[in-house]
């Protein structure tokens, strides 16, 4: 309601033409009944919406057998390192930690470890590309094509490194508290297919959906194209979760759309799900399951549906335009954004046992770098992206 009332009462007066559901008519009524002109978004209502959604239902379905008391009940709501932007905690994965509740040496060397991470990624990529390409995404008819394509590329290492910057804050303020939160990214752009990247971002969004829309609408156990539709509406509701906005509900019926295609190539093929795949099919793999992503990102962070399409316009018509001179920013962002997503899928980096001296000391010089890096590289500030949604 709060989060999409503004949208509905617009798309109302833009069918209608009612001078009722004028935008002024509003906010006049707000600043004479309640002293303001707009309504605020609740802090993070979002992400806790979806966790009491989950637990209320699974109460009902019978899969909680918890029986937490008040104290423990909020606690699970509003367990401060996640609360505004997740990851989405399940009753399963929090309420037995609380039964023996204490910080491990290893959860306060690894705690230590993500924090610093989460801050590198942040601070040192996320905030040093968001002045270089939010202009690009704002003014896209003002650049050429070239600029509008590395900004979708920039765009694709800042909201990683955003996003899975605050997923590692959190769950490292969680260690440091005695609390082990759930991943929420596994080397994404590693991935070989759009189907593969939903396994591995935003890992507890996705289980979500899946879990509370997907299989109540019959998931795949409908008929082959219910199925279909099956997927697009869910990720069009997901894409619309991000945001009262066009351009997310394109993004995600776009993500749907192609998971239906990837289903439908698959009953066609009938692939081996155990057969290795050769080194150079792997890697087409991620290249095309990366630049569909990057493609979308046009209408993720583009703030109208037509400057997503004057992005795409300029890029595949190599359109002129003004040119920006920080490419290499991008290059080098983008760059250490997959060795980040690389170093994910090698499970004893940095050290799986923290009680070793070489840990202790890979720990130090870590924390020293990124601490040096802070003070040299750090522009400033931006809030999280997620924030918003």
């Amino acid at each position: 309601m709060f989060k999409y009332f503004y949208f509905v009462w617009a798309l109302v007066f833009q069918l209608t033409g009612n001078i009722f559901f004028a935008p002024e008519t509003i906010q006049n009524l707000l600043q004479s009944q309640f002293g303001f002109e707009s309504i605020t978004l609740p802090l993070a209502i979002s992400f806790y919406t979806f966790q009491m959604v989950a637990y209320t239902i699974d109460i009902k379905r019978g899969n909680a057998e918890e029986n937490p008391n008040f104290f423990q009940f909020a606690l699970f709501i509003f367990f401060f390192p996640q609360l505004v932007a997740g990851p989405i905690v399940r009753h399963g994965e929090f309420f037995y930690q609380l039964e023996v509740w204490n910080a491990k040496k290893e959860q306060l060397f690894e705690g230590y470890y993500l924090v610093f991470l989460g801050l590198f990624k942040k601070v040192v990529i996320a905030d040093n590309l968001s002045p270089v390409i939010e202009p690009i995404f704002q003014n896209p008819d003002q650049f050429d094509g070239f600029t509008n394509l590395v900004a979708w590329f920039g765009y694709a290492a800042r909201v990683y490194c955003d996003f899975s910057g605050y997923t590692d804050l959190a769950r490292g303020l969680g260690k440091l508290l005695g609390i082990n939160l759930p991943e929420n990214f596994h080397a994404p752009y590693l991935s070989r297919s759009v189907r593969e990247i939903w396994t591995r971002w935003h890992m507890t969004l996705a289980t979500w959906i899946k879990d509370y829309i997907y299989f109540p609408l019959g998931g795949s156990r409908v008929s082959e194209y219910r199925g279909y539709l099956n997927l697009i509406v869910t990720f069009t509701l997901a894409g619309f979760w991000h945001g009262a906005n066009f351009t997310f509900i394109i993004w995600g019926f776009l993500h749907g759309f192609l998971l239906c295609v990837e289903r439908k190539i698959e009953l066609i093929r009938k692939p081996d799900k155990n057969a290795i795949l050769p080194k150079w099919k792997q890697a087409l793999g991620m290249i095309y399951a990366f630049s569909f992503f990057v493609l979308t990102l046009a209408f993720f962070n583009a703030p109208t549906v037509q400057k997503s399409l004057v992005m795409i316009a300029k890029v595949f018509s190599a359109a002129s335009g003004e040119r920006t001179n920080k490419v290499e920013v991008i290059a080098y962002s983008l760059a250490l954004t997959f060795l980040l997503n690389y170093l994910q899928t090698k499970p004893s980096f940095p050290r799986e046992n923290w009680s070793t001296k070489t840990s202790v000391s890979f720990l130090l010089l870590f924390s020293l770098v990124v601490t040096i890096l802070l003070g040299y590289l750090a522009p400033g500030g931006t809030e999280f992206i997620y924030f918003q949604f």
